[in-house]
């Protein structure tokens, strides 16, 4: 397959973050990994940190799920033009494995795993009158 030059006259991403990638030019593979544990307790500035492990929940250490294979296509590809022209390229943010790429890439293999609590003062008060 013939390689094509891609040409872009402006590229603006405010922000990249959480193992994510802005990559110009060509690659060969890119394989961002993202695990991410949040945990939000009402009133967590009076009573500290809240300590939670990935080890506590299974997301983080399950295998991933495979694709299945995918079936052999056959492609005849005619490029009329040897370069990909865009404009402007405006990207508000990139997180969490994300990618933004710009040129040729052979594999791309991605992985987000992310696990939000939200802890509020009532649900604390009911769960604690539950167990006694």
């Amino acid at each position: 397959m013939m390689k094509r030059t891609s040409y872009v006259d402006t590229v603006y991403v405010n922000a990249v973050s959480r193992s994510s990638i802005l990559e110009v030019g060509d690659v060969n593979s890119l394989r961002p990994e993202s695990m991410v544990l949040a945990v939000q307790q009402e009133g967590i500035a009076e009573t500290g940190e809240v300590q939670v492990e990935f080890s506590d929940f299974p997301v983080f250490s399950k295998p991933p799920a495979s694709l299945p294979s995918a079936p052999p296509v056959s492609q005849t590809t005619i490029h009329h033009c040897p370069g990909i022209g865009v404009g402007n390229i405006r990207v508000l943010g990139v997180a969490a494995s994300s990618t933004v790429q710009v040129g040729s890439l052979n594999v791309l293999d991605s992985e987000a795993r992310l696990k939000h609590i939200r802890i509020i003062r009532e649900e604390q008060n009911d769960s604690s009158s539950n167990t006694m």
